[in-house]
């Protein structure tokens, strides 16, 4: 089986002290995204309320719209190297163990945080989910990617038993069932999570084993024709709320074709650059608490609803920048935060890490 390589600076990635920080900065900016994204939409306030203008238009398609390509980014970093080595069950599973360890830690820190200090945003039902976040869905993220790993073994070895005609026709059904689908409203869509992570898997596993590398001029041609798509509904919906119909941004929502173009194409042009520093690899590796912080229910309430609501923010002078250093602050603190976690697990769990999984 023919497998062609990307860019040399991608072939250079190695997980640990050889980190890419070109890459790193990406899953960086992706995270940012994702918080933007969950400021607008679990603020408890219908963005389509604001009036139509510069603000209302921002927040929908640049921060709502860019959670949806931060998630596109933030797996395709993760599976874009799983493709360089064999996937075994039993390393898979493991990276589900160690990422649950995590998910344990953050679950009985929040709860604990609720319960002492703001229990009117903690649910009884939280509270029990907390008890086993990952089977138990508390972030659909980590559920969604955790079942991935599980059937990750079985997914790369049967795409590369179809070889490369039937790998490539799958590619092209799958386009067109859910991308071409996705341009008109009502038709058919991805609702689940771990459905869309094995769409976008089919889509980069084969242009990394089958396809030529995309040249910058492609590749800022598909990034180009995504945000094109963008403008276009956007438009699209500016109209119709003048007609009286406020609408979203219909293309820009979650697995749709112009996300996949824009996120894919951002990763594959952080991927041409390489260089190595140790502050952002540092800071990138905290990017998956930042989710876990600020994406628990309890803290979307505390967060988006009650401290930092869009309802009392927009009307703020320089509402837009407001908004973004408030963000940025929430980043930097969670991130701060996590390091703490770090250093806990460095001098505990994290000196033999894996080995209770071995016994197991």
């Amino acid at each position: 089986m023919l497998q062609r390589s990307l860019e040399p600076a991608l072939q250079n990635f190695k997980w640990g002290e050889g980190r890419n920080s070109s890459i790193e900065t990406l899953r960086i900016i992706a995270m940012f995204m994702i918080l933007t994204h969950h400021f607008i939409v679990h603020s408890g306030y219908d963005v389509r309320k604001l009036p139509l203008g510069p603000e209302r238009i921002f927040f929908q398609l640049v921060m709502q719209s860019g959670g949806t390509i931060g998630v596109d980014i933030f797996f395709s970093i993760s599976a874009w190297f799983f493709l360089d080595k064999e996937q075994t069950i039993k390393s898979n599973l493991k990276r589900v163990w160690i990422m649950e360890r995590e998910l344990l830690f953050w679950s009985f820190i929040l709860v604990t945080f609720y319960l002492v200090f703001d229990r009117a945003d903690l649910s009884m039902k939280l509270m029990v989910k907390s008890v086993m976040p990952l089977s138990m869905g508390v972030w659909w993220y980590a559920t969604a990617y955790a079942t991935f790993l599980a059937l990750l073994p079985f997914l790369a070895k049967g795409l590369k038993a179809l070889g490369r005609e039937y790998h490539l026709a799958l590619t092209a059904t799958v386009l067109v069932i859910w991308g071409l689908t996705s341009f008109i409203p009502g038709m058919i869509g991805i609702k689940d999570g771990f459905l869309g992570l094995i769409y976008l898997f089919i889509l980069f596993s084969a242009y990394k084993w089958y396809m030529e590398p995309f040249t910058i001029r492609q590749i800022w041609l598909m990034i180009g024709t995504g945000l094109g798509f963008f403008l276009l509904y956007t438009c699209a919906s500016i109209t119709l709320s003048l007609l009286g119909h406020d609408m979203g941004i219909y293309i820009t929502s979650d697995w749709k074709l112009p996300v996949i173009m824009v996120g894919f194409g951002m990763f594959l042009l952080f991927g041409r650059v390489t260089f190595h520093n140790r502050t952002i690899n540092r800071i990138a590796q905290s990017a998956f608490a930042v989710y876990l912080i600020t994406d628990y229910a309890a803290s979307e309430k505390l967060l988006w609803a009650r401290l930092f609501s869009l309802q009392d923010l927009y009307q703020q002078p320089f509402a837009i920048l407001q908004i973004l250093g408030i963000l940025l602050a929430i980043y930097a603190v969670c991130t701060l935060i996590d390091f703490i976690r770090q250093a806990l697990f460095a001098v505990t769990i994290d000196r033999r890490r894996g080995h209770w999984f071995e016994l197991l």
